[in-house]
């Protein structure tokens, strides 16, 4: 996604062709693997922290890219860098982590001359959100206020249900005694989920999960704490791969579907709420996902009470337009009270990120 305001900015999306002045901000490695499956001839600057720098570098790496260490900027988690454009503009970034892992982060974006927190960008679920509260610089930049909020609001309009990993392990367990204390094999997306298993390490599963070749190699950028996968009295309960290349060695093993355990990396409608709660910023917007080519998702009325311009006046005003349209109206009737509110714009990305360079 690219906001118009700054275009040499992409967040999460990495160009197929080369630009020096084009800025990549990566705050998740979710979906990479589809966005590059004919891969760039040359990599534009990718702004990052160093456990995502290093599991996108290996994965590139293991794809014979055409990638150096050089092609990355690592900049350190909680601490402010500068982005120059070629206008000679500048600007302040931030990356901050809202997981325990250190892989799903939250993007902001400051001018310098005033502090004027101008972007906050969320595209996964922060399921740690007291690590950001406990870091004083992030409270210094939102406490003046942010004018525009980015959320992934592909889940938004799903039910909630809430995730109890002691449940999900038992779960896991009865599946096993099922099918006669097999090895439960679970195939997994190659990046977004070493969560789930940090959290099913601290169940009764602690111990037991054998992380396959490249989910462990994975696992090992984020961290370095593999004892609580296999332990010394290791009997394997759980196979996970993230690769179908990674060797299974059991031989009584039955699979498991990943959605059965009810848990992705993609927010759900409390993560919204939460997030939107603390930072009452001045506009929510839905992100671009890469190849929707500039559709935005409308924002649901239970996440505009959150902004800090809100006003319960306005939330009468659908409810009234509506019933002009059933009274035989003209259905552009619907979007007439909206037009001198100027909506943002984001720039087309369709051609540049489906073509090879």
């Amino acid at each position: 996604m690219r906001p118009k305001d700054h275009p040499d900015l992409h967040f999460d999306v990495i160009p197929k062709l080369y630009d020096a002045h084009s800025k990549v901000i990566l705050t998740t490695l979710c979906n990479v693997d589809e966005q590059l499956k004919l891969l760039p001839r040359r990599f534009c600057r990718m702004y990052t922290t160093r456990p995502l720098a290093n599991q996108l570098l290996q994965y590139l790496q293991a794809r014979k890219a055409n990638v150096v260490e050089q092609d990355f900027h690592v900049v350190e988690e909680g601490q402010p860098f500068a982005l120059l454009f070629k206008d000679g503009k500048r600007l302040e970034g931030m990356l901050c982590s809202g997981s325990h892992l250190g892989h799903s982060l939250i993007l902001l974006i400051r001018r310098m001359q005033d502090n004027r927190l101008l972007n906050c960008y969320s595209a996964m679920r922060l399921d740690n959100l007291g690590r950001l509260l406990c870091n004083s610089v992030f409270n210094s930049w939102i406490i003046q206020g942010i004018e525009q909020l980015y959320l992934n609001l592909s889940s938004v309009n799903l039910p909630f249900e809430h995730i109890d990993f002691d449940e999900m392990a038992h779960y896991i367990e009865e599946h096993r005694a099922r099918n006669g204390q097999s090895v439960v094999h679970l195939k997994v997306p190659k990046f977004g989920y070493e969560e789930l298993f940090w959290r099913l390490a601290h169940t009764t599963l602690r111990g037991h999960i054998h992380l396959g070749e490249h989910m462990a190699k994975n696992y090992e950028c984020l961290s370095t704490d593999l004892e609580s996968f296999r332990d010394e009295s290791y009997v394997p309960k759980i196979f996970v791969s993230g690769c179908p290349t990674d060797f299974n060695p059991y031989q009584k093993v039955v699979s498991l579907d990943i959605k059965e355990l009810k848990w992705t990396p993609t927010p759900t409608r409390m993560h919204l709420r939460q997030l939107c709660s603390l930072l009452r910023p001045q506009h929510i917007q839905g992100i671009v996902q890469f190849h929707t080519v500039g559709i935005v998702p409308p924002i649901p009325s239970f996440l505009k009470v959150f902004k800090a311009n809100h006003s319960p006046k306005s939330d009468a005003v659908l409810p009234r337009i509506t019933g002009e349209l059933q009274a035989g109206q003209a259905k552009q009737g619907l979007y007439r009270d909206f037009r001198s509110r100027r909506a943002f714009e984001f720039v087309n990305d369709g051609d540049e990120s489906s073509s090879s360079g």
